[in-house]
């Protein structure tokens, strides 16, 4: 009963223990009233030793208690830490890191809302932020005390708020950047109790945390260009990949930008290589300035950038080139003496312009191409480069012969415009083509070639009147023959459109490796496209071709 009642104070210990001692000396006890009158001293000390007894005992059981709780939150504390630790102690994703680490902030005190901030040089940073049940949460761009941080980062101590409603524990991570963990609440203030226990789960996480700093710093490097800031080709090559991976490729557009410096070898040549490294850091700040907040720029070679623009389509695209082109001219950068930089600009877009990532960006190539043959500073876009070769004529050869490589993607969609049902059949014969030469074991270069000759090998339709129906015109592979030799692509890009047609027997001629990958591709292409034949499955498909071979 008194240790109940010391629960709710010192009052109701001593009232308590008074009843207590009364029932037990003069009802239940061996005390009676003949007893004050022998020795009434006597009697009332031990009335009042009994009192003290029971008072003592009750405190005692008290503490006790208090002990007792306090092993529990300890046993609770050193339970959330041990967690904290097999959490951290693998994990280097930095994001992962500090929403365990806030998370355990929180749950560990009296915090109603924890943040864990980024101290570095150039500005403070909420890398995560985490808040107890039932709280509000704190609004997203909440101000910081900027001071307050600082001084915990720069001496390493906790730092209270004056009304001790806030408390910020640093985190010692080294390399310019400290972490800070900032906890809050709107009534309580704080105890030296949770000020204990942040100490403890910081003290237990500065490693992992330092170790996820360096390899989070050791990851942008390997993604990032040292000189603009911008993701670096190797970057650019993975997100492209990554986009065209996603399971809703087919049903979400895509389009890639490649931007060249105009004349920025004369930029070097007259104003020496730091003008140039100025230049380059001025232009990528302007593309990055006039791009989406979805999109990812990227320095993809020496003085060209690139922009994959996320779920942009041909014309939201050109609309894009067109404001980068506008903002370059606004900013009026300066180059060289009487000239200000200027941006030429290659748009393509999946699915019209490509097919695959490779494939889009050799679209944008040429048209960065064409937009450098009609005079720079300006964005020129795929299509209009395929209507162009569409237009040559008889200047196809001399438009190959002089780009080669740059204008063959355009020639192929030139070739499959003259007629509806054809509409892709190139672009699709290169992917086959691609993967079956993969599958054969091709080599690198090889597969280059293999590729080169899958977007050439129906050119020879160019020059020739258009066939009707059937599409495939008599001669046409002696004529691609003739114009692919024109334009000086390898003898084996040559000899495979020549031959991509000859039949395989044992009588005749060996026909060349990769005429004959493209004479299986592309009737493979055609069957499961229903073009001039009804349209059948993948695996019907390759019953046909192995029925004919």
């Amino acid at each position: 009963m008194i240790t109940n009642a010391v629960r709710f104070g010192a009052t109701a210990s001593f009232l308590s223990a008074l009843v207590i001692s009364f029932l037990y000396l003069f009802i239940g006890g061996s005390f009676t009233s003949a007893n004050f009158n022998i020795d009434a001293n006597a009697t009332i000390g031990q009335v009042f030793l009994f009192l003290v007894v029971a008072l003592a005992t009750g405190y005692m059981t008290r503490e006790l208690e208090r002990e007792r709780r306090a092993a529990v939150e300890r046993a609770a504390q050193a339970d959330s830490l041990r967690e904290l630790s097999m959490n951290l102690v693998s994990d280097t994703d930095i994001k992962d890191v500090f929403d365990v680490l806030v998370d355990h902030a929180v749950q560990m005190t009296t915090a109603e809302h924890g943040r864990v901030v980024l101290s570095a040089p150039d500005g403070f940073s909420v890398v995560a932020a985490a808040n107890r049940d039932g709280a509000e949460v704190v609004a997203e761009g909440e101000a910081l005390d900027e001071h307050q941080i600082s001084q915990a980062a720069s001496t390493g101590e906790a730092v209270f708020s004056a009304d001790r409603k806030s408390l910020m524990v640093p985190i010692a991570s080294g390399d310019g950047a400290t972490v800070v963990v900032l906890l809050s609440q709107s009534t309580a203030a704080f105890t030296n109790q949770d000020l204990f226990a942040v100490d403890a789960l910081t003290g237990s996480s500065a490693v992992p945390v330092a170790n996820a700093l360096r390899y989070q710093r050791s990851r942008q490097e390997a993604t990032t260009d040292g000189l603009t800031g911008l993701a670096n080709a190797r970057e650019f090559r993975r997100r492209l990949d990554a986009a065209f991976a996603r399971p809703d490729r087919r049903d979400v557009p895509l389009s890639v930008l490649l931007i060249d410096f105009d004349h920025f070898k004369s930029v070097n040549d007259l104003k020496g290589h730091q003008h140039g490294d100025l230049v380059l850091q001025m232009g990528a700040r302007i593309v990055r300035t006039a791009v989406r907040g979805q999109d990812l720029v990227a320095r993809y070679g020496g003085d060209e950038l690139a922009v994959i623009a996320a779920d942009a389509n041909g014309a939201a695209a050109q609309r894009l080139a067109y404001r980068i082109v506008d903002s370059v001219h606004a900013a009026a950068v300066s180059t060289v003496p009487g000239h200000q930089l200027t941006f030429s600009i290659g748009v393509a877009s999946y699915p019209e312009d490509g097919f695959t990532a490779t494939e889009l960006v050799a679209a944008a190539d040429q048209a960065l191409y064409l937009a450098k043959r009609e005079g720079k500073d300006r964005p020129c876009t795929f299509p209009q480069l395929v209507t162009e070769l569409e237009l040559a004529d008889g200047n196809l050869v001399a438009m190959l012969a002089e780009a080669g490589p740059q204008v063959m993607v355009a020639a192929a969609h030139a070739v499959d415009h003259r007629n509806p049902v054809t509409q892709g059949h190139s672009s699709r014969v290169v992917a086959i083509a691609d993967a079956v030469g993969r599958r054969a074991g091709v080599t690198s270069s090889d597969l280059e070639s293999l590729r080169a000759a899958a977007f050439l090998h129906d050119v020879g339709h160019m020059t020739l009147p258009a066939g009707g129906e059937g599409f495939e015109v008599p001669g046409h592979c002696e004529e691609g023959e003739r114009i692919v030799a024109g334009a000086q692509f390898p003898d084996e890009v040559v000899a495979a459109v020549r031959h991509h047609h000859d039949r395989w027997d044992a009588s005749g001629e060996q026909i060349p490796l990769m005429a004959r990958i493209l004479a299986v591709t592309e009737r493979y292409e055609s069957l499961t496209a229903g073009r001039g034949c009804p349209r059948v499955s993948p695996p019907d498909a390759m019953a046909e071709i192995k029925k004919m071979s």
